[in-house]
């Protein structure tokens, strides 16, 4: 009971008993979210079995919410914390410096100090894999490529283009779809360069 003191309810709101629907609609949450709350351990009033519906005390539940919070929040500023330190203190304090004045040691726990803070972030939805930015990217170019192909068509039959301006309107479209594919294919070779960087150098330091 001594998050429920630290982290009370909003002023206005009556600590009531709910089910699992009004759980989420309180914290405007989707179902399988409170699903994995409770596997993560969300305190229940009873747990729900064939025929019984789980059941939460909401004053139990916000404040069970709010201490994670700030457990996350002390997490997340322990390991910044960390990567300054690394960065400047480490470095003597120089912004001329490069991390490779460092120790393997020393540059082994700098990039192990990132790993962590780059999956906090990923977990909380502030950090997107590389492979999702990639599969994002194809399905967005292929929507594209799709409405830009269809333009001449569409052009021709809405504002009545003849042959040879429907013609123009192809080489534009062929143009302005090959320019895509050219910003695309550097913007994902400098992710993967980089993050092959990022990887050798975790190698390096485990070394």
């Amino acid at each position: 009971m001594e998050n429920v003191e630290r982290y009370p309810l909003p002023d206005g709101v009556e600590d009531v008993v709910v089910n699992k629907r009004h759980l989420a609609e309180a914290f405007k949450k989707s179902l399988p979210t409170i699903d994995q709350w409770i596997c993560e351990g969300m305190p229940c009033e009873s747990k729900g079995t064939n025929g019984q519906a789980y059941e939460f005390r909401l004053s139990v539940c916000y404040a069970w919410q709010k201490d994670r919070e700030a457990v996350e929040a002390a997490e997340e500023e322990k390991i910044q914390s960390n990567i300054r330190q690394m960065q400047m203190a480490l470095l003597g304090g120089g912004s001329g410096n490069s991390e490779m004045a460092l120790t393997p040691r020393q540059r082994k726990e700098l990039y192990e100090t990132e790993a962590a803070y780059n999956k906090l972030a990923q977990s909380r939805g502030e950090l997107i894999a590389h492979a999702d930015v990639v599969a994002l990217l194809e399905r967005t170019f292929s929507a594209v490529r799709n409405a830009v192909n269809g333009m001449p068509d569409r052009l021709s039959r809405d504002v009545g283009l003849d042959g040879r301006q429907s013609e123009a309107a192809v080489v534009v479209a062929d143009d302005l779809l090959a320019e895509l594919h050219r910003e695309l294919s550097e913007f994902m070779q400098a992710m993967s360069a980089e993050e092959n960087t990022g990887q050798a150098a975790m190698m390096e330091a485990a070394e």
